[in-house]
């Protein structure tokens, strides 16, 4: 209900606001007049401001040579004094100038190689200023992204799309689209995400509370550009070893008037894998849309006041087909064994199960932004109100056929085939329907006076998490069908069933129910923050004594709930089997569909046993949880500035208290009665950092701090809850527990970091190789335990801290955005990144050494090139993304870790003026029809699972006006 009243105020009355500062410091000038982009970038170097210039006009146009200490506004109008450019606007972090020719002078016409490179999309023009101040200016180690729609790709288009063309970022996806995004090898949940300063709300993948933000589903036309601080000082939020990710919303106060942008797009998912064949109706593959729009404007007398409204909308089919098959080890005798450390291990690996899962998901979200800003003239003062709502909702059909095989047969063994006799099979249908929304509004005052600078920031961000979820599923045990398999796991390719010895066996079975179930889950976490800053002479350019000191605090509240109804095995549904004709990609068997609606099945019809009832209240009330923490910061940083470096000391006091609401269980019987945890810690976060800039534009940063990592809420809250027989027929364990751990002590992490930039080009390009490295002390991991009871398996999961973890790395990365060759001008960015890691931890008492820690890629590779193309008002642009394999979680021993496999993503788009306010755009998704996989094994050697999901194909209608 709160998301539905904030989004109608938003659709019905566009109400957003944020906050830019206005800022009237002075410096001493030295500018001489020999052309408009080196007096530009000289400007922006003395004052830390960024100049947007409209496209064309920046050649051929000679400034005024300024000279002594004055206001920077004064200065810039002093530069242009006399030439066709005048300050349409102006604050502390950027300006915008516009055309207006003096009397009798006319503007020179550019040379055919020096259109500037935002000629086309030069109304954003301002968002790239921006970044390119943000890095010669910061005096932390920051890579930033402009929005900018034609160079943004995808109908989604989110945060996470663009944030993984910058160095040292690393992709997660959800189908071919990345949803978390890792920042230097370390998890998502150790990135601290906020929009304008202030924490988003975040309730993790499935409602469970983990601290990773879904950048998947947040807009980046709510943005101007976002920001990714890789080094620490104290005026920023110390819980992040990752980095700190931040959303700058977009401003009306970015254009120099009324602006206006629509994006209508159709899509064409050109892979159908099971949808249409599955025997559900309303599932078949069909045609997806979308809408994205910004309208900005400004009023008043003075043009004080600024609007600015944002929305979208797409509908999508995401199909995909996966690919799962286990191994297992035998020895010379043809015996089964867990552990190629055996001396009597043949060498030689065979399947233990082969699965192949469809899926046919239909995505639609919705949502929109508003911002209402004020900056009255003369008065040092703006502020702004932003608030926004987005929501996503998905329908999905997942079928799966599992073949399981015996462990004690196999013939004809060889290092890539064998033969092996089918246990079981299993036919399985799970139906997702569930929506997630995220919410926020946020206000933003902010007063500046000569050099001082006061913030005030108050917000409440939040998001819900609504799922349905019924699975039914049926096996059958064949008598003497036999399997012909194939495959080499070491070198990419998994092992695939090649034929059945007698198919009219699977035809011809008898079909039981086996664990059908419904899930509802519910969750809700909400974030309010209060902030408050103040810096003294402490902006680009000023010299001497500054300081920083600020005040945060901020409450951290989550509830999950979960119902669970567990129905009796043993049913016949044979008539509930659906024998197609269809063929899953890469597989030589015809699929055996479970052909039940589970939104509408009769669950009536079947049994529930008291043993059923009683764990499916069971499993219903242990797996709800509260959790509240409160975070209470104040930070105090002292800068001294020499000419040439600046010197910045200080220290974050971070406090916290906790307090989780557990549920209890007694001899297996759950209670409604929760335990309730009470937990507090406190940590100061010293940092220190050297800023020196040398001749030919180079910048030395040098960095260290303190920083910690949060434990997941669910880490600690989560409840002791037992399952006993299991639906994997291959686990050795007839019943698992999983727990969480309320002592958790938070990661502590010694950060060092060392930057060398080389600007050029007029400050359009930079160079830069940056070395970092983290030590962090109690880690945290899953610790997994097998041991035997009363002669029954157990396995335990439980999170813990480990000992010691160590991560270094080195990036490299070139970005130019005005190269000009043969009269065409070219944007070209492209990073490197290479990381090493261990981690020490304790697994069944035994001191255990991983070589990666969990996401932590090896390599990373990211670019994207963009031809401008004037003749035509267009461009060509194409991003490319290479993600090392990377590890997701530990197992029991090291041969069962498990992992992500190595990717490669290329995607393309072409663009076109068709008329003065309106363009074509084509796209590619995908352009490499890049599979995922899954690997496991000591050194993720071998693949066991694999994705396909084909390309998505776009066309775009534009139409702006500014």
């Amino acid at each position: 209900m709160k998301c539905f009243r904030l989004h109608a105020a938003l659709l019905s009355f566009g109400v957003v606001g944020s906050w830019n500062v206005a800022h009237a410091a002075s410096h001493e000038f030295n500018i001489d007049s020999s052309s408009l982009p080196a007096a530009l970038a000289r400007y922006q170097q003395i004052t830390g401001i960024g100049v947007a210039v409209p496209g064309g006009t920046a050649q051929g146009i000679h400034p005024h040579a300024v000279k002594g200490v004055m206001d920077d506004q004064a200065a810039l109008r002093a530069l242009l004094a006399g030439t066709s450019l005048s300050v349409s606007y102006f604050d502390r972090k950027g300006a915008v100038l516009s055309h207006t020719p003096a009397p009798g002078k006319s503007e020179a016409t550019p040379h055919n190689n020096d259109v500037e490179a935002n000629d086309v999309e030069k109304i954003f023009s301002y968002g790239h200023r921006m970044v390119k101040s943000e890095k010669r200016t910061s005096n932390i180690i920051v890579d930033s992204i402009a929005y900018d729609p034609f160079e943004n790709l995808g109908g989604n288009s989110s945060i996470a799309s663009s944030l993984i063309l910058l160095p040292g970022v690393a992709a997660i996806y959800n189908g071919d689209e990345p949803r978390y995004v890792s920042l230097r090898g370390i998890s998502p949940d150790l990135n601290h995400t906020t929009v304008d300063g202030l924490t988003l709300a975040s309730i993790g993948e499935t409602g469970s509370g983990t601290r990773r933000v879904n950048l998947q589903d947040t807009p980046v036309e709510m943005t101007s550009h976002t920001n990714i601080y890789k080094s620490f000082t104290a005026e920023q939020s110390g819980d992040a070893i990752g980095g700190v990710i931040d959303m700058i919303p977009m401003s009306a106060f970015d254009h120099k008037g009324r602006y206006a942008y629509f994006d209508g797009y159709g899509i064409d998912s050109l892979y159908a894998g099971s949808a249409g064949q599955n025997g559900l109706s309303g599932h078949s593959k069909h045609m997806g849309a979308g809408e994205k729009a910004v309208i900005s404007d400004r009023f008043g007398k003075n043009k004080e006041f600024g609007i600015i409204i944002s929305s979208r909308y797409q509908d999508r089919v995401t199909n995909q087909t996966g690919s799962v098959s286990d191994f297992q080890y035998y020895d010379t005798s043809g015996t089964a064994t867990s552990e190629p450390t055996s001396p009597k291990w043949n060498h030689k690996l065979a399947p233990t199960n082969y699965t192949t899962s469809e899926y046919a998901n239909s995505v639609t979200t919705l949502g929109g932004s508003g911002k209402l800003e004020w900056r009255p003239i003369n008065t040092g003062i703006t502020a702004s109100i932003l608030g926004w709502t987005y929501r996503r909702q998905e329908n999905q059909v997942g079928d799966l056929n599992n073949y399981n095989f015996n462990s004690n047969y196999i013939a004809n063994q060889t290092a890539t085939s064998g033969t092996q006799n089918i246990y079981s099979i299993y036919s399985r249908r799970i139906q997702d329907t569930y929506s997630r929304s995220s919410n926020g509004l946020i206000g933003h005052l902010d007063w500046t006076h000569g050099k001082h600078n006061v913030v005030i920031r108050a917000g409440y961000t939040w998001e819900d998490y609504d799922n349905y979820q019924p699975l039914e599923r049926m096996r059958t045990y064949p008598s003497k069908l036999y399997a012909n398999y194939s495959g080499d796991p070491e070198n990419g390719e998994m092992f695939r069933i090649d034929f059945l010895s007698n198919p009219n066996l699977v035809k011809n079975a008898t079909w039981k129910s086996y664990q059908m179930q419904q899930q509802w889950r519910q969750s809700s976490e909400s974030i309010p923050t209060v902030r408050a800053d103040y810096n003294y002479n402490i902006a680009p350019g000023a010299r001497g004594f500054g300081l920083a000191a600020g005040f945060e605090w901020r409450e951290f509240n989550i509830q999950f709930n979960e119902q669970d109804k567990i129905w009796n095995n043993g049913a016949n549904v044979t008539s509930d089997a659906m024998y197609s004709n269809y063929y899953p990609w890469r597989w030589s068997i015809p699929f055996v569909f479970m052909n039940v609606n589970g939104l509408t099945y009769d669950w009536s019809k079947l049994s529930q046993s008291a043993a059923n009832a009683a764990t499916s209240k069971y499993n219903s009330t242990m797996s709800d949880y509260r959790y509240r923490e409160d975070v209470t910061d104040g930070y105090l940083s002292l800068h001294y500035a020499l000419p040439k470096t600046v010197f910045i000391a200080g220290v974050r006091a971070d406090n916290v208290n906790y307090t989780s609401w557990s549920p209890t269980s007694s001899n297996g019987i759950a209670s409604s009665n929760f335990a309730r945890r009470n937990g507090s810690y406190i940590n100061p976060l010293p940092s220190f950092d050297i800023v020196h800039h040398f001749p030919m534009s180079i910048n030395l940063h040098a960095s260290y701090s303190r920083s910690i990592g949060r434990p997941t809420p669910s880490n600690i809250a989560q409840a002791e809850k037992m399952t006993c027989g299991s639906s994997d027929e291959t686990s050795i364990a007839t019943c698992t527990i999983s727990m969480g751990n309320p002592n958790l002590r938070p990661r502590k992490a010694h950060n060092f970091d060392v930057a060398l930039d080389k600007f050029f080009d007029h400050d359009n390009g930079v160079l830069s190789a940056t070395f970092f490295s983290k030590i962090i002390s109690d880690d945290i991991y899953n610790q997994t335990s097998i041991y035997s009871q009363d002669g029954e398996i157990y396995e335990s999961t439980t999170p813990m801290n480990a000992t010691s973890s160590i991560l270094r790395g080195v990036e490299f990365s070139a970005l130019d955005r005005s190269i000009a060759v043969l009269g065409q001008v070219f944007d070209l960015s492209v990073n490197a990144t290479w990381m090493q890691g261990h981690m020490h931890y304790y697994e069944n008492g035994v001191l255990m050494r991983t070589n990666h820690l969990i996401y932590q890629p090896d390599v990373l590779v990211n670019g994207a090139v963009t031809w401008h193309i004037p003749a035509i008002h267009g461009g060509l642009r194409a991003t490319a993304n290479y993600n090392g394999k990377f590890l997701t979680d530990l197992g029991t021993t090291p041969n069962d870790n498990t992992g992500q496999g190595d990717t490669f993503m290329l995607n393309m788009a072409f663009w076109h003026r068709v008329y003065k306010t309106v363009s074509f755009k084509y796209e590619v998704q995908n352009l490499t029809n890049t599979h995922f996989n899954n690997v496991t094994g000591s050194k993720l050697q071998y693949t066991d699972n694999t994705n396909y999901l084909g390309r998505g194909v776009y066309f775009h209608l534009i139409m702006d006006y500014n």
